[in-house]
């Protein structure tokens, strides 16, 4: 009897046993039972004996070459206190340097460096929140939640999964290119830059930087000096617990932001990673452009909130004003104004105006530790401009003291031919718009510029028409926010509000070239199915049939 016909029988034995039989363990102390047994085996061991044969596992390998770092004159020997404009090209070239011998490839040394910053924030989680406080006011809450515990959180996410993350990325056999291995190698870009910003300078600097290391870059920060006690801070506790030749700041030393950012985008990098408005981050594209660097734009946008009259409009009030005045409005993915069905829009208005009562216990916010300052006088009197020129009615708030660079929460009801509709606000105001229906909200919002984030108050089916016929960078339904901080979900803009997203894997792979890489097998067989004839020429119409089959 042959093979084949005895495999017949068995298959046939298999199939014509049923299910409930086959989980049944009394079936198997029967001749049949032990007969499906052993086909169950067999069939089995030639099920692994074919994966290992066609798909191999893939680990991470370590066959790094790696050499002794070079004697340096800036990395190491200067902090980014104290750096001047005149030491960026040497260490933009020591940096480079530190990469080539290969010092952040071992994933050891990316875990080292990841687990002494995951120290350095909560261990100086007081220095922290002393630094936010001078410069933004931020409250404790806040200042801990957004600039401390994420951006820990974040890297003990990236230290739980970097190997997994690391590992070459395995694919399936093609006819056209069997017999051989396939995957995705995990390559590090390079160096990289990263431009933070000044409104939540630790978190916006430090996870970037973090997903950098962790893919095996090397990593130059230039936080922003609008914040500058941060600014400071940061480049102090960078050279205590992080290897310089890992890590190194620039910036903090030197005054204003400007100069030193252009003097490092005449260096040439394999990544720049920025932070901040629309208009800075065109610059920013256009200086990489002339080494062709590749870009992640995390920018900024009015960001819309759809409130549909078959929302709970007390809870779309009370999210929309959480998420616009934390850290005072000046975040990117802060509902900016809202496109309120007319319908519902004074219950809207009121239920704000009770919440705002709620959050502060009926005080005055500028007494209250739980409302944040503006952070800089410049900022403060743009925003006060727009508080002039609105051309609505104020719901509740409108209070300005320069002085303290204080702006109360403030909800104003308008119409769509205001101009605070033209630019992003930045500050604590939350702007109400009536809509006869959603549609019409839909074809205004069409029209304007792609937004960094979108949030919908509004049932499923509603909820879902909004959201599939508008873009935006992300959308969070019946809540504001919330679709940033999960760690699975990229967190990026669109057109005007950016490019690339990052959080969780996405920071990883953000940083690394995924470099395909195909092993051909060499069997032999003289080539019958290893190298077959039909690829040489000379060619004819015989071979060119044999290939057609493999399309």
């Amino acid at each position: 009897m042959s093979i084949l016909s005895t495999l017949q029988e068995q298959l046939e034995l298999l199939l014509s046993v049923p299910l409930k039989t086959l989980v049944s363990p009394a079936f198997y102390s029967t001749e049949n039972g032990k007969a499906v047994a052993a086909t169950l085996a067999v069939t089995g061991v030639t099920l692994l004996l074919l994966k290992k044969i066609f798909f191999p596992a893939l680990s991470f390998r370590e066959d790094f070459v790696i050499e002794p770092l070079p004697k340096f004159k800036t990395v190491g020997k200067k902090t980014g206190v104290d750096m001047e404009l005149k030491h960026v090209p040497n260490l933009v070239a020591e940096m480079r340097a530190s990469y080539n011998t290969g010092h952040t490839l071992p994933l050891a040394k990316r875990l080292e460096t990841l687990k002494a910053m995951q120290r350095m924030l909560t261990e100086n989680e007081d220095r922290i929140v002393a630094a936010l406080k001078e410069d933004l006011s931020r409250p404790k809450f806040e200042a801990t939640i957004y600039d401390v515990l994420m951006p820990a959180a974040e890297i003990k996410e990236m230290i739980k999964h970097l190997a997994a993350w690391a590992a070459p990325e395995q694919f399936g056999f093609h006819l056209l290119t069997w017999p051989s291995t396939q995957w995705l190698q995990k390559e590090p870009l390079g160096v990289v830059l990263v431009i933070g910003s000044w409104n939540y300078p630790i978190m916006l600097s430090m996870c970037p930087v973090a997903a950098a290391v962790a893919a095996g870059n090397t990593v130059i920060l230039k936080p922003c000096n609008v914040s500058s006690a941060c600014s400071r801070l940061q480049a102090e506790l960078l050279a205590e617990y992080v290897d310089p030749a890992v890590v190194s700041c620039v910036g903090p030393g030197i005054k204003g932001d400007r100069h030193t950012t252009a003097a490092l985008l005449e260096e040439r990098f394999d990544h720049i990673f920025f932070t901040g408005s629309p208009d800075v981050g065109k610059v920013i594209a256009a200086g990489a452009a002339k080494h062709l660097t590749p870009c992640t734009l995390e920018l900024g946008g009015k960001n819309p909130v759809f409130v549909d009259k078959s929302a709970d409009v007390s809870l779309a009030a009370k999210r929309t004003l959480w998420g616009r005045n934390m850290n005072a409005g000046q975040q990117c993915v802060s509902p900016d104004f809202v496109l309120c069905h007319e319908d519902v829009v004074d219950e809207f208005c009121e239920s704000a105006k009770g919440w705002l009562k709620t959050f502060f216990k009926n005080e005055d916010p500028k007494k209250s530790e739980n409302f944040g300052r503006i952070v800089g006088d410049g900022q403060v009197k743009r925003i006060q401009g727009m508080l002039k020129d609105h051309g609505g009615e104020v719901i509740v708030g409108g209070k300005v003291d320069p002085k303290t660079r204080y702006i109360s929460p403030t909800v104003v009801k308008i119409d769509f031919d205001s101009p605070a509709l033209d630019d992003e606000t930045f500050g604590p105001i939350l702007w109400v718009v009536p809509v006869k229906d959603m549609d019409e909200a839909i074809e205004w919002q069409a029209e304007r510029e792609k937004p960094l984030s979108m949030y919908i108050f509004a049932n499923d089916r509603v909820a879902q028409r909004i959201c599939q016929n508008t873009s935006a960078g992300g959308v969070t339904i019946n809540g504001v926010i919330f679709h940033c901080g999960h760690p699975d979900l990229p967190f990026g803009g669109i057109g005007n509000s950016g490019m690339g997203g990052y959080h969780g894997k996405a920071s990883f792979d953000c940083f690394t070239h995924k470099k395909p890489v195909l092993s051909k097998s060499v069997w032999k067989d003289a080539g019958l199915l290893s190298d077959p004839f039909v690829l040489y020429a000379p060619w004819d119409d015989f071979k060119l049939n044999v290939m057609r089959t493999f399309f």
